[in-house]
């Protein structure tokens, strides 16, 4: 990993506890790049263009905006969307908790061309209890829908995918970026994989994943976001939270 400083940014789900104004003096003072908001549910944000000045000010891009889930009686899009452009943001996250693939890819094409036309791109969250859950699936999804792909790791080696299945999506062309914690090897029962997820992860470096090994397949300019939801950091104080996750990560990348 030498020699490669990819861009950092810090993932909304690493700091769910905390508003968005914190979350970003913390990211900015970790050194992180950009940051993503989660502007969903009960994380809305009042003041949207004071939120994006406050980004443009501390030197953050906003990358991506979470999340819209696209659901048996989902939500309209068009409010989140709206949010995401005017905030600043990149990419708005997508994942689909349908069981019918043929409703997934029409509800995705149809966001995608929503993002489109609001200058955002769309990208696709693949996980264990989600469709697709398979990453040679959410491919297949992509070049249909004309999404890009959001590469958890964590869920990546949870699905039971590996090197080749991260290789093909690189070399699919729909990689937009790539989540980064880390987790002990051993598979947790399918029941605990959503609370694993939600609030077992550790920091980057600290567990057993084959994290460099994968990060190692990924071409240098693909952005790498920090994503480990914790109760443990929920004890520590948000400045140092966002300067552990960045130290570690940044450890782990080489510099």
């Amino acid at each position: 990993m030498s020699g490669r400083h990819r861009t950092l940014h810090f993932a909304a789900g690493s700091m769910l506890d905390q508003p968005a104004d914190v979350l970003l003096h913390a990211a900015a003072a970790a050194g992180f790049d950009g940051v993503g908001l989660r502007l969903s549910g009960e994380h809305a944000v009042d003041d949207l263009d004071a939120t994006r000045r406050t980004a443009e000010r501390l030197g953050l891009k906003i990358h991506d905006v979470e999340v819209y889930r696209i659901t048996n009686d989902p939500a309209d899009p068009d409010p989140l969307i709206a949010q995401a452009a005017l905030i600043g943001a990149s990419a708005l996250l997508v994942v689909s908790d349908l069981d019918d693939r043929a409703a997934t890819v029409h509800a995705l094409g149809e966001l995608n061309e929503r993002c489109r036309s609001n200058g955002l791109r769309l990208a696709l969250e693949y996980m264990a209890w989600t469709d697709p859950c398979d990453p040679l699936d959410a491919i297949d999804v992509a070049r249909q829908t004309g999404c890009e792909l959001l590469v958890d790791l964590l869920h990546h080696v949870r699905v039971g995918a590996g090197i080749a299945e991260l290789d093909a999506i690189v070399a699919s062309g729909m990689l937009g970026w790539v989540q980064l914690c880390d987790a002990p090897l051993t598979q947790p029962s399918k029941e605990r994989l959503v609370d694993e997820a939600r609030h077992g992860r550790l920091l980057p470096g600290r567990g057993e994943l084959p994290l460099a090994d994968l990060l190692f397949r990924l071409p240098d300019d693909v952005a790498i976001s920090v994503e480990v939801q914790s109760d443990e950091l929920l004890a520590v104080e948000p400045a140092l939270r966002a300067r552990m996750l960045h130290d570690t990560a940044r450890s782990l990348l080489g510099g």
